[in-house]
C-alpha cells in the first residue's frame, strides 16, 4: 500500500500471502458494522439504533446477527448486553430479541445453530442469602452464567426449548449439612461456590470485593454440531469449560449437566497451584472444525484455539494465541487420569513463540485460522486486526477505522476504536452468492490516495482445485516397522495420534511424497490424520506399527 501523509487507521499492509476474503468488523460501543475487503474497502454496511454489544457474526443467508446493549438497574459491567438483532443484507431489521430484566441479562456473545435456533448467554441473579444458602463464605450477590437455546420467532422474540444453569452445578467443601458438601477436587465437573473473584465493573477484584456479582465473567460461547457440545470461556476464574448439549433442560439441571471438560487453571478445581495456571482472563476459545486446518494436520474437532489476554501473566502482561489439542475421546468424553488435571500438559502452536508487551491487549480479543492455515488476528483494546503465517510472519494489518463517535479521520489518533473480535469469510461463502461484492470507499474518513491490489487465491497448488475423484493420496506400508510413506498429489499436514487421540508425531510438509520413522513408536495400533495444507480435505486412517 502506497500513501501520502500520516496514517494511523484502516489498511496498512496486504500481501499475497494473506487468504483474500472479507472481513466482518463491529467496533465495540459502535451502531454500525462493516464488511472489507482485504483493501479496506467497505463492502456492505449494517446500521442499528443500539450500541454495539460486543459479538457479530455473517449468517450463511447473508444476515447480520449481533449483540446490542441494554441498560439495566441490576446488571452492569463489560460485555453489557441485554438484546439480539438480525438484519438482513440489505440492512433492515428482521428479527429482534430482548434478554434484560432483574434476573437474566444477557451479554457479549451468543451461537448460532445450523437448525436456525441460537444459544444466548446470560448473567443470571442469585440473591445474597441464596448464595449464603448454597455455602458462599462471602457476603454479597452472585451472577453466575446461563444458557438458554432460544427459536426465533417471528420479527421480535422466541421460545426456550432448552436452558442449562452454573448454579446448578455447585460443590463446597465448608458445610456438611448442605446437599452440595464434597471436596472440589473429587468433582471436577463441578464449580466450587467458594473459588473465583466478584467484580463490578468487568474486571476481577478481591473476593466479594465489588458490588456487583460478575462472579465469572464469562465472554464467549461457541457450538459444535458433530459432538452436540457447547464451551464457555470464564474469564475471572481463567478456564473455559465444555458441556453436553445433548440432554432436556431437566437433565441438564443434573449430573448429565456437569462439566464434561475444563482446562486453563486446575487450582479452580483443586487439582494444582497457581504455577500450574496456563490462562490469563482469555478470550474467544472455539474448536477449529469450521475454519483452518489445524497447525499439526490433527483433528480439528478436537483443537482449540484461543486468545490468551496474559492479564497477571508471570513474565509480565503479555498476550498470545495459543491452540491445544483436546483429550477427547471416541465417546465424547474426555480423559482425565486419577488425581490429575485436565490435558493437555502443552500447547500444539503458540504466537508469539516468547510473549512481548508489544503484543497485549488486556481485555476482549479473539483469532481465527484461515483455510490457507494462517491465523486473523485481532488484538481488540486497540481495534489492532492482523494476520499471520504459521511461522509468525504478519502477511496482513488493518486498524480499525470505526468507532462509537462515527469515522476516525484519517491521520488522526483512533479513539474509541476497539474491537472485540473480527472474522474472515472467503469468497465462496454462502453469504455472497448472487451479491454485489463491488468495493466502496474506506471505512475511514479523509483517506489518503492509495494504490492496493487484491490477491485472490490460487488453487493450482491446493485440493480446493481438485474434486474427491482427482484427489489422490497412499500411505503404507501397514502395517509398518520403522518407517511410513505418504504420496499425495497435494501438499499435505499429518499427525500421529494414539488410540485416545493424544498427538505423538506431527508436521507441516508442503512436500507430496513424506517419510515418516516410527521407529520409536511401541507395537500397537495408532492413528494416522492426513490433511491438506489448505485445510480443504482430512482423512483418518487406522495404522499398525509392529515389533
Amino acid at each position: 500500500m502506497n500513501g501520502i501523509g500520516a496514517q494511523t487507521v484502516g489498511l496498512m499492509t496486504n500481501t499475497p500471502a494473506a487468504f483474500n476474503g472479507y472481513t466482518l468488523v463491529a467496533p465495540t460501543g459502535a451502531t454500525r458494522t462493516h464488511l472489507i475487503d482485504n483493501c479496506g474497502r467497505v463492502i456492505n454496511q449494517w446500521d442499528s439504533e443500539f450500541r454495539a454489544g460486543e459479538a457479530a457474526y455473517l449468517l450463511d443467508d447473508g444476515s447480520l446477527l449481533r449483540t446490542a446493549r441494554q441498560s439495566s438497574t441490576v446488571f452492569t459491567g463489560g460485555g453489557m448486553g441485554g438484546r439480539l438483532e438480525r438484519f438482513n443484507w440489505d440492512g433492515e431489521l428482521i428479527w429482534s430479541y430482548t434478554l434484560a430484566n432483574d434476573t437474566a441479562h444477557h451479554h457479549h456473545d451468543m451461537a448460532w445453530m445450523p437448525n436456525g435456533h441460537v444459544l444466548i448467554m446470560a448473567w443470571e441473579y442469585r440473591a445474597p442469602e441464596q448464595a449464603a444458602a448454597a455455602g458462599r463464605l462471602n457476603d454479597g450477590p452472585l451472577w453466575p452464567p446461563m444458557i438458554i437455546e432460544v427459536v426465533p420467532e417471528g420479527t421480535e422474540g422466541g421460545q426456550v426449548v432448552w436452558e442449562w444453569h452454573a448454579w446448578d452445578h455447585l460443590i463446597q467443601n465448608v458445610n456438611p449439612d448442605l446437599p452440595n458438601y464434597g471436596n472440589p477436587s473429587d468433582h471436577p465437573g463441578r464449580f466450587d461456590v467458594n473459588y473465583g473473584e466478584v467484580s463490578s465493573g468487568g474486571g476481577p477484584g478481591g473476593p466479594g470485593s465489588g458490588t456487583g456479582g460478575d462472579w465469572f465473567h464469562c465472554n464467549a460461547v461457541a457450538f459444535h454440531p458433530g459432538l452436540n457440545q457447547i464451551v464457555l470461556n470464564s474469564r475471572n476464574w481463567n478456564e473455559f469449560y465444555i458441556i453436553d448439549h445433548a440432554t432436556s433442560t431437566e437433565e441438564a439441571a443434573g449430573f448429565a449437566g456437569d462439566l464434561l471438560y475444563r482446562w486453563g487453571n486446575p487450582a479452580a478445581y483443586g487439582r494444582g497451584t497457581s504455577s500450574d495456571q496456563v490462562l490469563y482472563t482469555q478470550h474467544d476459545p472455539h474448536w477449529l472444525t469450521d475454519e483452518g486446518p489445524t497447525s499439526l494436520g490433527g483433528n480439528p474437532d478436537a483443537t482449540m484455539l484461543v486468545y490468551n489476554n496474559g492479564n497477571a501473566r508471570p513474565s509480565g502482561p503479555a498476550s498470545t494465541v495459543d491452540e491445544l489439542t483436546l483429550p477427547l475421546q471416541p465417546d465424547g468424553t474426555y480423559f482425565l487420569g486419577d488425581d490429575a488435571a485436565y490435558g493437555p500438559a502443552s500447547l500444539d502452536w503458540v504466537y508469539p513463540q516468547f510473549p512481548f508487551l508489544d503484543f497485549f491487549s488486556p481485555n476482549i480479543s479473539g483469532a481465527q485460522r484461515q483455510p490457507n492455515g494462517n491465523t486473523l488476528i485481532c488484538e481488540g483494546n486497540d481495534g489492532q486486526l492482523f494476520e499471520i503465517t504459521p511461522d509468525g510472519d504478519i502477511v496482513w494489518e488493518y486498524v480499525t477505522a470505526y468507532s462509537q463517535f462515527g469515522a476516525v479521520v484519517q491521520g488522526e489518533n483512533p479513539i474509541g476504536n476497539s474491537t472485540f473480535r473480527a472474522y474472515r469469510y472467503a469468497p465462496e461463502h454462502p453469504a455472497f452468492d448472487g451479491r454485489d461484492m463491488s468495493p466502496g470507499d474506506p471505512v475511514e474518513s479523509n483517506p489518503l490516495p492509495f494504490d492496493c491490489q487484491l490477491y485472490p487465491a490460487s488453487k493450482d497448488t491446493t485440493v480446493q482445485g481438485l474434486s474427491t475423484e482427482e484427489v489422490e493420496l497412499t500411505f503404507g506400508p501397514n502395517p509398518a516397522r520403522s518407517i511410513l510413506r505418504i504420496e499425495s498429489n497435494f501438499p499435505i499436514r499429518w499427525t500421529i495420534r494414539d488410540i485416545a487421540g493424544r498427538s505423538l508425531l506431527g508436521a507441516v510438509n508442503t512436500l507430496r511424497h513424506h517419510t515418516i520413522d516410527v521407529s520409536n513408536l511401541s507395537a500397537g495400533a495408532y492413528l494416522i490424520v492426513i490433511g491438506s495444507e489448505d485445510g480443504a480435505h482430512t482423512s483418518t486412517h487406522k495404522i499398525l506399527i509392529e515389533p
